[in-house]
């Protein structure tokens, strides 16, 4: 069953210490994201963003970071909102960074993907939630470089 929350992850290549952030074009709504979907069932939050990325993209990642960046979405853009008593109009989305060494082979889900610069990725991500974990990201490897 799908749980009240919503992840998001954020995967990341680093080349000559720069990193390259992926980003895929989704079918249904022609919008840039990151990677994102819901948990299900009784499954940790690192673990839903594990299985998304996953699924989105059959990529494995490594130096899984939970970042500080989340937001709350209404809960009716998401099936089986009816089961949710304990949140009434929103869910949280919890966002996560992580290193990857491949190329993704993506699902249904997106028509395509680009692996972006800082500045590319932020001019062509929608949604707000995005560009802040993307932000955030950027701004943690850079201190670690």
């Amino acid at each position: 069953m799908r749980a009240p929350f919503q992840v998001l992850v954020l995967p990341y290549q680093m080349t000559d210490n720069v990193p390259r952030f992926l980003i895929a074009l989704r079918s249904d709504n022609g919008v840039w994201q990151a990677i994102s979907g819901g948990g299900e069932d009784s499954e940790s939050l690192v673990e839903a963003a594990k299985r998304e990325l996953a699924e989105e993209t059959k990529l494995v990642g490594s130096n899984w970071q939970q970042l500080d960046s989340m937001c709350m979405l209404p809960k009716v853009f998401y099936s089986g909102h009816e089961n949710w008593a304990g949140h009434q109009y929103v869910i949280p989305e919890y966002s996560f960074s992580v290193q990857v060494t491949s190329e993704p082979q993506l699902s249904n889900e997106h028509t395509e993907y680009r692996w972006c610069s800082y500045q590319e990725a932020n001019k062509l991500l929608k949604y707000d939630s995005n560009r802040i974990a993307l932000w955030e990201t950027h701004e943690r490897l850079r201190s670690t470089s």
